[in-house]
């Protein structure tokens, strides 16, 4: 915390400002496009996190899939799943439906963004590091992004495609290059013709994407580490590990009260942050006024 106190200290205000919005500018120069999937009775516990830190810094490039109209959203910025995708949220048709309106977006703003990219509600999303990380990537080339679910891919025995493959989990964060998005409008221009994959093959929607990317387009995932979900147990059980690497992860899972950094200092009351994800954001982006402030409160509080 001293360390940060004294970064923010030696700089100016004028810098504070260029700093928090030039995040904005160099992420949407790389033209990315944010797809969350959430719910509307997570919005008080999870999405409002969400909100309050990363989604500001490229609040016009972020998109829901949700079952209900969400407060503060616009209305050309979700599309509702609740008619269409029923209510069991675990069941494999409502996540596969619920995945297939990500394509609804992705088709139809596939000239405007170079980069398509799913994220849950429970996560956090270090942007720039996104936005360095697929500034080296070419998007004109097919790219399926993301952290493996298994150590070894699928061993898939039945035709067709008796294959194994590899596939990422949706809960740690997803990207797709435009050239991908592209290919694959065929298997995902309608929302049944996604689920009814799905079930035909009897795979969850992450695995299913997996097996169509694999199988039919022949491209393999291209795995990051740097991607992380809730359900990563040991992520945060090593804090010295954890706070040699933070800084350089791009994507972070939540599971309040049993996954979440509970060693960070409380930047915030525990009801205006209970995961620490307003702490965290502001330990990335120390230079936000808000975040400087938040930093030397703390610091103060400290010495008294």
């Amino acid at each position: 915390m001293i360390y940060y106190h004294s970064l923010t200290s030696s700089k100016t205000t004028q810098f504070d400002i260029q700093s928090s919005s030039s995040s904005s500018s160099s992420s949407s120069s790389n033209r990315i496009m944010y797809v969350i999937r959430t719910s509307s009775k997570f919005y008080k516990t999870r999405l409002k996190y969400l909100l309050q830190t990363w989604i500001l810094l490229v609040n016009e490039h972020v998109y829901f899939i949700t079952d209900k109209i969400l407060p503060n959203i616009s209305y050309n910025h979700f599309i509702l799943t609740e008619k269409i995708c029923g209510h069991e949220e675990h069941a494999m048709n409502t996540l596969c439906c619920k995945t297939a309106h990500d394509f609804i977006f992705f088709h139809r703003y596939l000239t405007k963004y170079d980069w398509f990219c799913h994220f849950d509600d429970d996560q956090y999303v270090n942007i720039n590091n996104l936005e360095k990380y697929l500034s080296t990537l070419n998007f004109n080339r097919p790219y399926y992004i993301g952290r493996n679910s298994w150590s070894k891919p699928l061993n898939r025995l039945k035709q067709p495609y008796p294959y194994p493959f590899w596939f990422a989990t949706l809960g740690a964060g997803v990207c797709l290059s435009k050239y991908l998005v592209h290919l694959i409008e065929p298997y995902t221009r309608n929302i049944s013709k996604f689920i009814n994959g799905c079930l035909k093959e009897n795979y969850h929607d992450d695995i299913y994407l997996g097996f169509l990317i694999s199988a039919y387009l022949n491209v393999t995932l291209t795995k990051n580490i740097r991607f992380h979900s809730h359900l990563e147990k040991d992520f945060y059980k090593d804090k010295q590990k954890f706070f040699k690497i933070f800084t350089e992860q791009i994507t972070f899972g939540f599971f309040y009260p049993y996954n979440y950094p509970n060693f960070l200092p409380n930047l915030y009351q525990s009801h205006l942050d209970r995961s620490h994800i307003r702490t965290l954001h502001c330990l990335l982006y120390p230079y936000i006024f808000e975040c400087q402030i938040k930093i030397r409160q703390y610091l103060l509080n400290m010495t008294k």
